[in-house]
């Protein structure tokens, strides 16, 4: 990493902080062909978990999502990442994410108007669920049925698991 005042720093991860208007902050550094694939005609950008842009190597995106509150999905795809990190498991092929994105996109366009990036709203238990096979978690959060099937979903449900 080479710094403004041209000091250098060797790192095997970067964790890079944007903060508001990342897009166009993201857009600064990448270099081609990997900024333009940061714009697309729905706004919304095709990442896989919500974390993984099929097409771009060796880089995530925690926290690209546009909602009410986005903790508990950050936090659940740090903890993907981390798994992905580990090899706890794989990827799948490109195509597959790219059309598993597709499908996601689809349902954010039909179900959220009002939002130009990622809105985990209308599928996050879905979502949370997925991730949880991924990392070989169960996907039942409760401790009963009954709390399973009525009861709502907190982020303490989503608790890391040894």
């Amino acid at each position: 990493i080479e710094f403004e005042d041209n000091t250098k720093l060797n790192a095997d991860v970067v964790i890079l902080a944007t903060g508001f208007d990342g897009k166009k902050k993201l857009k600064t550094i990448l270099p081609e062909p990997f900024c333009s694939l940061l714009e697309y005609s729905s706004g919304i950008m095709p990442l896989y978990r919500g974390t993984i842009h099929p097409l771009i190597p060796n880089m995530a995106f925690v926290g690209f999502v546009e909602s009410v509150s986005n903790l508990h999905s950050s936090e659940i795809r740090s903890m993907w990442l981390s798994g992905l990190v580990d090899d706890k498991f794989k990827l799948p092929s490109v195509e597959s994410m790219l059309s598993q994105t597709a499908k996601e996109i689809e349902v954010m366009k039909r179900s959220t108007r009002f939002y130009k990036r990622h809105c985990i709203s209308t599928y996050s238990i879905n979502h949370s669920d997925e991730i949880c096979k991924d990392l070989g978690w169960s996907s039942w959060r409760k401790k009963n049925w009954l709390s399973e099937v009525f009861g709502p979903y907190s982020i303490e449900d989503y608790a890391k698991e040894d």
